[in-house]
C-alpha cells in the first residue's frame, strides 16, 4: 500500500528544505525525499565551501601585502606545511553549518525525512529506494516538488576522463595544493576558484572560450578583472577551446588547446578543473511516466512554477531559471504558496530584479541589464550611465580597497541594472536591488542618511551625482534666479 501525502519534495538542497519546511508548518503532511544529505550543492560543494576557501587564499594575499597596512610583507605557511590545513578548514565549516539542515529541524516543522531515491510511477506515485536498506517504499500525493539541483557538465573532451579532472565537487577534498593548475572556464566559479588557487600559490591557467571572462557581467567589468587577475599572475587565455588531454610520461596533465585564430598548443599542468557549467540532476527520476516535460537543461515550468503535470512544480537549479542559492529560496516560497492556496491567490515568478554576486577579490555584485543590454533593447534615448570609483570613497582609504567602481545603468531616472566591483559589492549591490524593485528614481538615493565613513556612501554618491544634474539643469538655474530676485 502506497503512503498517502498532502506534498511530496524530491531533493534536499536549498529549494527542497524551504519547500518542504514551509508546508510542514503550514501543516500539511509532507514527506522530503534526498539521496544522501540534506543541505544540497550550497552546503557541500558550493556556496558554503568556495566562500570558506576564498577567505583563506584571501588572508594569504593580505599577508604579502602587509605593507600596505604598515607591517613588513609576509610569506604564510599552511599549518604543519600541508594544504590539507586549508580543504580541512573547509570542512570544519560545512560541519558547523550542517547543523543548521539536520533532519530533526525539519522533523519538528512536521516534515517526514526519508533518505533514498526516488522515481516517478505515474503522475502521482513514487517509488523510493531507501539509502540504508535497500527496501522499496511506495508514496502518492496530490502535490509534487522536484528540486534535485545541479551537477557540474562535463565538457566532451578527448581524453578528459581517461586523464582524470576535478570539478567543484572533489576540489574541498585536495590534501596537496597542485603546484600546477588547468581551469576549464572562466565563469562565476572557474574565476573565483583559479584566483583563490593562485593566491594559495598554485600556478593557473584559465582557458576560455568566450572572447571575454565572467561573460553575464558587463563588459568593461569583465576587463577590470581579467587586468586584475593578470596582475595577480594568472595566465587568462580567451577565445581559446580545450580540444584534447592527455598524461605525459612523468605523469603531468596535458591539455592541447587551439585558438579563436586556429593557433594549436599545449598548457601542462598537475590538476584539471572543470568549471565549464551545470546541468540538472534529472537523471533516474522517470520523469517520462509522469509526464513531465524537460530538455537537456531543464525542467520546464510556467511562471507559477509548475511543469507539464499542474500538480508537480519544479524549484532550484533544476527548474534551469537562475543557479543561485537564494534564487532557489525564492522559487520555493512560489510553490508553497501556489501548492497550497486557489487560484485566484496564485503567485507568478517575478524575475525583473535578481541579483547575484561573484565572490572574487574584489567582489563583483550585479543586478538588471548591462550597459549593452540596455542600449540594444532602448536604444540611446534616455539611457544614461552613472558611474563612481571607489578611489572617491573615504572608507575605501582608509582600508586601501580602492580598487573598482559601481556603475549604474538608468533610463528616464530609474535604474534598469546596477554592476558594482569593489571590497562588499556582494552586499552594497542590495541598496540597488531594492530601488529597482521600489521604482525609484536614481536621484531617490541621495535622500537618506548613510553612516561615514563607510562603504555604503557609494550608493548616496551616486544618487548626490544626478541630484547635482538637477540642480544644475537651466530650469532650476532660472528659478532660482527669479526666487532671489524677490526673497534676497
Amino acid at each position: 500500500m502506497a503512503e498517502t501525502y498532502d506534498f511530496i519534495v524530491i531533493g534536499g538542497g536549498s529549494a527542497g528544505l524551504v519547500a518542504a519546511g514551509g508546508a510542514g508548518v503550514l501543516g500539511a503532511k509532507v514527506a522530503l525525499i534526498e539521496k544522501k544529505a540534506l543541505g544540497g550543492d550550497c552546503l557541500f560543494t558550493g556556496c558554503v565551501p568556495s566562500k570558506t576557501l576564498i577567505k583563506s587564499a584571501r588572508f594569504a594575499h593580505q599577508a604579502r601585502a602587509a605593507k600596505k597596512y604598515g607591517f613588513q610583507d609576509l610569506e604564510p605557511k599552511f599549518l604543519d606545511d600541508s594544504f590539507a590545513s586549508i580543504t580541512n578548514r573547509v570542512q570544519n565549516v560545512i560541519e558547523i553549518i550542517e547543523h543548521h539542515d539536520a533532519p530533526e529541524r525539519f522533523e519538528k516543522m512536521g516534515v517526514e525525512v526519508v533518505f533514498g531515491s526516488a522515481k516517478f510511477l505515474n503522475p502521482n506515485e513514487i517509488e523510493v529506494s531507501l539509502k540504508h536498506s535497500g527496501e522499496k517504499s511506495l508514496m502518492r500525493a496530490k502535490r509534487i516538488c522536484i528540486s534535485t539541483g545541479s551537477r557540474p557538465f562535463t565538457p566532451p573532451i578527448e581524453g578528459l576522463f581517461d586523464t582524470g579532472f576535478i570539478t567543484n565537487e572533489e576540489v574541498f577534498h585536495l590534501k596537496e595544493l597542485p603546484r600546477r593548475l588547468i581551469v576549464l572556464g572562466a565563469g562565476a566559479i572557474g574565476v573565483e576558484l583559479g584566483q583563490s588557487f593562485a593566491r594559495l600559490g598554485s600556478k593557473v591557467t584559465v582557458l576560455e572560450m568566450a572572447d571575454r571572462i565572467l561573460v553575464k557581467e558587463d563588459e568593461e567589468v569583465s576587463a577590470f578583472m581579467e587586468k586584475l587577475l593578470d596582475e595577480e599572475g594568472l595566465e587568462i587565455l580567451t577565445k581559446t577551446k580545450a580540444v584534447k588531454v592527455h598524461k605525459s610520461d612523468n605523469g603531468s596533465k596535458v591539455v592541447t588547446a587551439v585558438t579563436e585564430g586556429g593557433k594549436t598548443f599545449k598548457v601542462e599542468a598537475d590538476e584539471i578543473l572543470s568549471a565549464v557549467g551545470r546541468q540538472p540532476n534529472i537523471d533516474g527520476l522517470d520523469l517520462e511516466k509522469a509526464g513531465v516535460e524537460f530538455d537537456r537543461k531543464q525542467i520546464k515550468t510556467n511562471d507559477y512554477l509548475q511543469t507539464s503535470q499542474k500538480h508537480i512544480f519544479a524549484a532550484g537549479d533544476v527548474a534551469g531559471h537562475f543557479q543561485f542559492t537564494h534564487m532557489a529560496d525564492y522559487e520555493a516560497q512560489i510553490v508553497i504558496q501556489n501548492a497550497f492556496v486557489p487560484f485566484p491567490f496564485k503567485k507568478k515568478t517575478d524575475f525583473r530584479v535578481v541579483p547575484w554576486a561573484t565572490f572574487t577579490a574584489p567582489e563583483v555584485g550585479t543586478v538588471g541589464i548591462t550597459e549593452k543590454q540596455a542600449r540594444e533593447k532602448f536604444g540611446a534615448v534616455g539611457v544614461k550611465i552613472y558611474k563612481v570609483n571607489f578611489t572617491e570613497n573615504d572608507r575605501a582609504q582608509t582600508e586601501s580597497a580602492t580598487a573598482g567602481f559601481a556603475k549604474i545603468i538608468t533610463r528616464k531616472g530609474k535604474i534598469v541594472g546596477a554592476t558594482l566591483v569593489g571590497e562588499h559589492a556582494g552586499e552594497l549591490i542590495h541598496e540597488f536591488v531594492w530601488a529597482m524593485k521600489e521604482n525609484l528614481k536614481i536621484s531617490e538615493l541621495n535622500k537618506i542618511i548613510r553612516v561615514y565613513p563607510t562603504f555604503a556612501k557609494i550608493a548616496q554618491a551616486v544618487g548626490t551625482e544626478a541630484t547635482l544634474e538637477k540642480l544644475k539643469s537651466p530650469f532650476a538655474r532660472k528659478w532660482v534666479k527669479r526666487y532671489l530676485r524677490f526673497w534676497r
